[in-house]
């Protein structure tokens, strides 16, 4: 039997529900089809296990990403370039909320390990930028692939305290006034006077 297309896309949108929410080891394949509305035998007929729908949703989400990234790469300054992407970063988060927290908060470690050998992965979009910064002056020395981690984690841990701890910390998804602050930390941590 071939499977509907129209089930596919109901099964990952549901499956990055479920992995958001639940996080992955949590997430049960019952879980997924019951909330895409399907038998676990459609889902199985799409994805042969977890695992690979999981891998999948993981690289697509990645994918889309390091495009977003890409696509701000060469903008006139290395700095123009990092702060546009910080606020793009924070505005895919309350766009695609379910994708990004699963990406790149809740994604197991089995999913990094799905990526093909030479990806462009958005910490290698980030490099670039920050050596060019590095020779222009406006970034500060250091490891360029650790910088961008450290760029990445400034946007990243407000969104995972607000995940972990809602009412505690600032709510990213629901209120975009504290962008000016992340994005300054983001910078800052890489030498960049905002």
């Amino acid at each position: 039997m071939t499977p509907r297309p129209s089930q596919r896309e109901a099964i990952m949108s549901a499956a990055l529900a479920c992995f958001a929410r639940n996080g992955y080891d949590a997430t049960r394949i019952r879980d997924i089809s019951q909330a895409a509305g399907v038998s676990d035998g459609a889902l199985y007929r799409h994805f042969t296990s977890k695992e690979v729908l999981g891998r999948g949703l993981h690289m697509q989400a990645i994918s889309t990403l390091t495009a977003e990234l890409a696509a701000r790469e060469q903008a006139e300054s290395p700095a123009d370039a990092l702060r546009e992407i910080a606020f793009r970063v924070l505005a895919l988060y309350r766009e695609r909320p379910d994708a990004f927290v699963f990406a790149l908060v809740q994604a197991p470690p089995s999913a990094a390990g799905s990526m093909p050998a030479d990806p462009d992965l958005p910490v290698d979009v980030l490099a670039r930028i920050i050596k060019r910064g590095q020779v222009s002056g406006d970034v500060r020395a250091g490891n360029p692939r650790v910088l961008a981690a450290s760029f990445l984690g400034c946007l990243l841990q407000p969104i995972a305290l607000s995940l972990s701890a809602p009412g505690c910390v600032h709510d990213v998804l629901g209120d975009n006034t504290a962008d000016d602050t992340i994005v300054e930390a983001a910078l800052g941590s890489l030498g960049i006077d905002e």
